[in-house]
């Protein structure tokens, strides 16, 4: 039994080749639409947010240093904008965490603090009240208790910390 090369029935490389190149362009195609469709509607999605609500993420800004001033109702504040954009502090509120007593209450401040630069915000008279004794910092009263102090800035968001006088 002889086969002659007529007789053979079997698929050229060329045919094979163009087959399997249609099929992997097809399903290839598939994907790649697909992919891009879903890059379009992120970026769609992305352009509804405004650059300033991105913005908000940004700010950062640390207490570096509290002084109650001996002897009277001032406090000195230092802060260090350590964020990537610069900051515009709005107000302060200073809250005695013992009894719930509201030292400074939304003190309007309105000092830019420009990116790694250090602010000193000075609080006196008439924005500290201190009602109890001579009404200042050496009172047993306030100096025994510890504060909440807490910003914001302009754009919304907020940072606290906690001090005591004299470091008791």
């Amino acid at each position: 039994m002889s086969f002659s090369p007529k007789n053979r029935r079997a698929v050229s490389q060329v045919i094979g080749s163009v087959a399997i190149l249609g099929i992997v362009a097809s399903v290839g195609s598939v994907i790649l639409f697909n992919g891009m469709g879903s890059i379009s509607a992120f970026t769609y999605d992305l352009s509804f947010h405004e650059a300033s609500k991105n913005q908000i993420h940004r700010e950062d800004i640390v207490f570096e240093h509290v002084r109650f001033e001996p002897g009277s109702k001032n406090i000195e504040i230092d802060l260090m904008n350590i964020g990537t954009i610069n900051s515009d502090v709005s107000t302060i509120t200073i809250v005695n965490i013992d009894n719930q007593e509201i030292v400074a209450n939304w003190v309007d401040i309105n000092q830019p603090l420009q990116i790694q630069d250090n602010q000193k915000i000075s609080l006196g008279f008439p924005d500290i009240i201190l009602p109890v004794g001579s009404g200042t910092w050496d009172e047993p009263i306030y100096r025994d208790s510890a504060y909440k102090i807490s910003l914001t800035t302009v754009r919304g968001n907020f940072f606290t910390t906690v001090a005591t006088p004299y470091n008791t």
